[in-house]
């Protein structure tokens, strides 16, 4: 519960935190900011294997599973919310894998060119990863806190569509079960991003992929688990 009132408390704290982000910009990015969010639809590769040295931990004897998810994204200035899961809705319902982020962040540019931009990001983010499985009594539910940076590039060879690539190292810590402390976790994202605007300020659509690992190295052996997540994901531009 407490979890799901912090993810809260920074949903309804966005719009300051927005306010406090804008600068201006030139004409172009004008028009573009008559639509400054976008949702996201895909799926989403996981991979769930367990990393620690009980050698009684494994196979069927583990919340070790590799299933094929749904991903939404909600995406607006300085702030993503992202969810993957949806077992009972692909029919996989022996096993369970939920990941609910909301990420904040702003970018710090050492190049800003109409055509190319190279930006180093600042991010923190908290996540709850959840996972069960049929026939095994213990059960994942871990809170991360963490922040990262890293490096973006974005290009814009024309007015009509844009490509940017990037990459965040991550690291914080997590708990379970209302504790405090618990252990400590590291994650590595990338993203490559190609937006597609058909006329100029119509509305554009979004063609991405992105890869997260995350390990959580957890007080005990019991919880020492690796998520490795590859999203494939569409958008649409929206005011």
């Amino acid at each position: 519960m407490r979890s799901i009132i912090l993810l809260l408390s920074l949903i309804i704290c966005t719009p300051n935190i927005l306010a406090a982000q804008m600068f201006s910009v030139d004409g172009e990015q004008k028009v573009d900011a008559h639509f400054n969010s976008s949702v996201h639809v895909g799926y989403s590769d996981v991979s769930f294997e367990y990393i620690g040295d009980s050698p009684a931990i494994t196979g069927d004897r583990s919340l070790e599973m590799n299933p094929s998810l749904i991903n939404i994204q909600y995406h607006t200035p300085g702030v993503r919310i992202d969810l993957i899961g949806g077992n009972q809705l692909i029919g996989n319902d022996k096993a369970s894998f939920v990941r609910l982020g909301v990420e904040l962040g702003t970018e710090s540019f050492l190049l800003r060119e109409p055509r190319l931009q190279i930006a180093v990001p600042f991010r923190v983010e908290t996540a709850i990863t959840a996972a069960t499985k049929e026939g095994y009594s213990t059960r994942f539910y871990q809170t991360a806190f963490s922040g990262g940076f890293g490096g973006i590039i974005k290009m814009r060879p024309t007015r009509f569509f844009s490509l940017s690539s990037g990459a965040t190292k991550w690291y914080g810590f997590s708990n379970s079960a209302g504790n405090f402390f618990g252990g400590n976790t590291d994650q590595f994202k990338t993203e490559t991003v190609l937006h597609i605007k058909p006329s100029r300020g119509g509305r554009g659509f979004y063609i991405s992929y992105e890869t997260l690992f995350q390990d959580f190295n957890i007080d005990g052996m019991d919880f020492d688990y690796r998520s490795n997540i590859n999203l494939f994901s569409i958008g649409l531009d929206f005011k």
